[in-house]
């Protein structure tokens, strides 16, 4: 009998190698016109709590506020226990102007998001591995963190992470991060490390059968 063991391998990150989906909304060109016309800082994910789209939400509240002229995208499908961040998302005052919210996309239009945007911004609380930030590094696209182990794992000195649960937080972080683009300080993106599927599952074989 072989003795009992826990084990963990990295995820893959290489979308060409799978079956990405595609096409495009009839509105695709005016929403990509709208990201490249000022910074836009990107959310990939399902909302749900633990994912931290409410407290980015409004960090952004608090930097439209203060005049700072920046797109949120959120991508991601609607999860559970969002009913009142949903309503929020819905009929926002910035809603298709500065705050998107691209609910069902294809990995066709999603690629065209990242390449539109300016940074990518993880807030999750917990995550078992993160791979919208492998996807950004992989677009070249600088990252703002939260600043948990998972995260710390996966990107290193390749992205920027912040800490606390308070909007202002956040905010501080993000005006924090343009300051340091201005002068092409944040932590580049470029050489974080990522593996494909094949080599994922090659992995996987090897834990099972050792």
């Amino acid at each position: 009998m072989r003795p009992f063991k826990l084990s963990w391998f990295h995820l893959g990150a290489d979308l060409a190698g799978s079956v990405p989906t595609t096409g495009l909304p009839s509105d695709a060109v005016q929403v990509l016109k709208a990201l490249t016309s000022r910074p836009t800082f990107l959310m990939v994910g399902t909302i749900e709590p633990r994912k931290g789209q409410k407290q980015t939400l409004a960090a952004f509240e608090q930097l439209w506020a203060q005049g700072v002229d920046v797109n949120l995208v959120i991508v991601g499908k609607q999860g559970w226990m969002v009913e009142t961040l949903i309503e929020a998302l819905c009929s926002h005052t910035e809603r298709n102007r500065r705050l998107f919210w691209l609910e069902s996309i294809s990995d066709e239009y999603l690629e065209k998001i990242y390449n539109a945007s300016n940074c990518l911004i993880a807030a999750s609380e917990g995550e078992g591995f993160g791979l919208p930030l492998i996807e950004a590094a992989q677009h070249n696209l600088p990252i703002i963190a939260r600043d948990i182990p998972v995260f710390r794992e996966v990107a290193g000195e390749h992205a920027s992470y912040f800490q606390g649960f308070e909007p202002s937080d956040l905010m501080h972080a993000i005006k924090h991060w343009i300051e340091l683009s201005t002068n092409s300080q944040t932590p580049s993106p470029e050489g974080m490390h990522w593996i494909t599927w094949q080599d994922s599952a090659k992995n996987l074989l090897n834990r099972i059968i050792q």
